[in-house]
This record gives C-alpha cells, structure tokens and sequence, in this order.
C-alpha cells in the first residue's frame, strides 16, 4: 500500500508544480476499490471514483463523466487548472450499462470473424447503441476488434483512465463552446498496477 501512496503523491507533486494537467491514475483491484480508497484517505486527491458508491447509486458512464466534468469546471473557476484523479481498475465491472453493453457485444460477436466495419454494432439495443456511440473511437475499436479466443471482449485491456479523459475532454469542449468553461484542461493517464517488490521488504 505505502508504495502506492508514495507514486500518488509523487503525481500530486508534480501536478501542483507544473499546474496544468489533470493527471488521471487507475488503481489495480478490479474486484473492489479498497486499495483505491485507503490511498485516497491517505493522500486526499482532487477526484475520486468509488465503484461500490457507482454502483448503488446506478450511476451511467455519463454521470461519473458530469461529476469529473462539474468539479474541474469549479476548479477552474478558482484558477485551478490542474489535480489528480483517482480510478478503481474495476470501475466498468460497477456499470450496469456498460455490463449489459459487453454482454450484448459478447453474444453478437460470438464466433463470428472480426468486425472492421463496425457493422454488427448496429444489432445493438437502442441504449447499448447510444452507449457505444459516447464512448472514444479508440475504445469502441477495442470493443469490437480485440476479442479473446471465445470472442468475449477483453475488458481487463480496457484502459479506463484514457477513456474517462477522452470523454471529459469532449464534455469539456461542449461547454466552453454554450460558454460554462473557460478553462484550460490537459490531461495524462496512468496505471498503477501489481508491484510485487513492495511485498519484499
């Protein structure tokens, strides 16, 4: 746990001293967010995202989006350009509509050759499909291209730090454009998975 902490607060350091990212940091434990949590207690970021809070509050992709998207824009309003945000690895596993958008992916692709056009995401139920449609074209590439040897989506490559920065970016921009923000945002993405050497000591 310590070295986690230690890496967070080296980024929390180097985000006050530069002031201008939004560094985006995902926890390893994709079952539950503890490890994410103990660190946030520790090291007090700007932003963190509890799955189990997602989760019971039922909270879309879009809402865990508008809650990074509200802060940074009252940040920015303090002539605060910059933080750290946390992520729990697992954060997709606590998303209901993700999960039904996997399964339905799953099930569609199943022992079928690969979709390079994109053309089987139109079997989508509507929801599913609105869904697909906000994530990063990265992601939905990953989505429908990348598949495990059953033709199950690879969700543990899923890079959800990069995703949450894409869609805030994207957010962020509709409101400087209805003229909501005027700030800067700039964003870097990091994993912080197993360190087996911290268990040495």
């Amino acid at each position: 746990m310590l070295i986690y902490t230690e890496m967070i607060g080296n980024v929390m350091i180097d985000a006050r001293s530069t002031g201008k990212y939004y560094h985006s940091v995902r926890l390893m434990g994709r079952a539950a967010s503890h490890i994410m949590l103990e660190c946030a207690l520790q090291t007090h970021p700007n932003i963190t995202i509890i799955g189990e809070k997602v989760s019971a509050q039922k909270q879309t992709l879009k809402n865990v989006t508008d809650y990074m998207v509200d802060v940074i824009c009252k940040r920015s309003e303090l002539g605060y350009n910059y933080g750290v945000i946390l992520i729990p690895e697992g954060l997709i596993d606590f998303i209901p509509e993700v999960q039904e958008l996997i399964a339905e992916l799953n099930e569609i692709l199943a022992n079928e050759v690969v979709d390079e056009s994109g053309e089987r995401k139109k079997k989508l139920a509507e929801q599913s499909l609105k869904l697909f449609d906000l994530l990063p074209e990265a992601i939905q590439e990953q989505l429908i291209l990348e598949r495990e040897p059953h033709g199950n989506v690879q969700v543990a490559k899923i890079e959800t730090e990069k995703m949450l920065i894409q869609m805030v970016e994207t957010e962020l921009e509709k409101r400087k454009q209805a003229g909501s923000y005027k700030g800067q945002f700039m964003g870097q993405s990091h994993f912080f998975g197993k360190m087996w050497f911290a268990y040495k000591f």
